[in-house]
C-alpha cells in the first residue's frame, strides 16, 4: 500500500508539472498574441492617417478650377441658380436698423448715463471723507 500511495503522489506532482508547463506556455502565447495584434493595430492606424494626409494634400495641390466646376453645371441649372440668387442672398442677410443720437424710452442720454457711472463713487468719497472727519480728533 505504501508503494502505491507514493506512485499516486509522483503521478500527481509529474501531472502538476505538465500543467504548469502547459500553462506557461498558453500564457506565453497569449501574451505575444497580444502583442502582435497592438503592433497590427497601430500599422493599420499609421497607414490610414498617412493615407489621410495624402488626400488632403493631393486635394490641396489640385483643386478644381472654376471652369471644371462650372463644367459640369448645365445651362438650365445656370439660369435657375441666376434667377434665384436675389431670393437668397435676400434670405441670409439678417435686416439692420442703424439708428445715430436717437433717444428711447429705455436708453438714457448720455449725462444720464455718465452721471448713474459716477454717483456711487462720489457717494462713497463724501461717506468716506464724513467717517474719517467724526472719528478723528479735532486738533488744538
Amino acid at each position: 500500500m505504501g508503494a502505491s500511495a507514493r506512485e499516486i503522489e509522483r503521478q500527481i506532482k509529474e501531472t502538476r508539472a505538465r500543467m504548469d508547463d502547459n500553462l506557461t506556455r498558453l500564457e506565453r502565447q497569449a501574451s505575444t498574441r497580444a502583442v502582435r495584434y497592438a503592433k497590427v493595430a497601430a500599422v493599420v492606424l499609421a497607414l490610414a492617417a498617412a493615407g489621410g494626409a495624402a488626400y488632403l494634400l493631393y486635394r490641396r495641390a489640385h483643386r478644381p478650377t472654376l471652369r471644371d466646376r462650372l463644367g459640369d453645371v448645365s445651362v438650365g441649372r445656370l439660369r435657375t441658380l441666376v434667377a434665384e440668387a436675389p431670393d437668397r442672398l435676400r434670405e441670409r442677410l439678417p435686416s439692420v436698423t442703424v439708428r445715430f443720437n436717437e433717444k428711447t424710452v429705455a436708453e438714457p442720454g448720455a449725462v444720464e448715463s455718465i452721471l448713474r457711472e459716477l454717483t456711487p463713487a462720489l457717494i462713497g468719497t463724501a461717506g468716506t471723507a464724513l467717517l474719517q472727519r467724526v472719528a478723528t480728533r479735532p486738533e488744538e
